[in-house]
């Protein structure tokens, strides 16, 4: 389960449609939420807000949301966002702690797979 202090979640999406539900799906489950819609403010919101997990669009409107997976440090959970597996599948082998979740999807599964991940990275 999620401590007290609650983990800050950066989520790297474009797409308000899918960020704004996502946005509020997370915070009802007591996460802080940073959102960034380019890279280059994923990039910054990684080196100030040290995220405990991140939720990454690999296709942005500006910039690349490869550049933010690959800048995350290895032991921060990262779930993918892809309409394509083969987008990302070089990324979930070569970067520890990386799952791909194709959309559209599930907040249910998506929540379920991020609370495990957080999990497993402290321990």
């Amino acid at each position: 389960m999620i401590p007290a202090a609650s983990p800050v979640i950066l989520v790297v999406e474009d797409d308000s449609s899918v960020r704004q539900p996502l946005v509020k799906f997370l915070e009802m489950r007591q996460f802080t939420v940073v959102t960034a819609e380019t890279a280059d403010e994923g990039l910054d919101a990684i080196r100030t807000r040290k995220p405990a997990a991140a939720i990454v669009d690999l296709r942005l409107r500006r910039g690349s949301g490869r550049e933010v997976v690959v800048s995350i440090p290895p032991e921060v959970p990262v779930i993918i966002f892809s309409g394509l597996r083969a987008e990302s599948a070089d990324l979930e082998t070569v970067r520890p702690n990386t799952r791909l979740v194709e959309k559209p999807y599930s907040l249910v599964m998506l929540m379920d797979m991020l609370e495990e991940m957080i999990e497993a990275a402290k321990a």
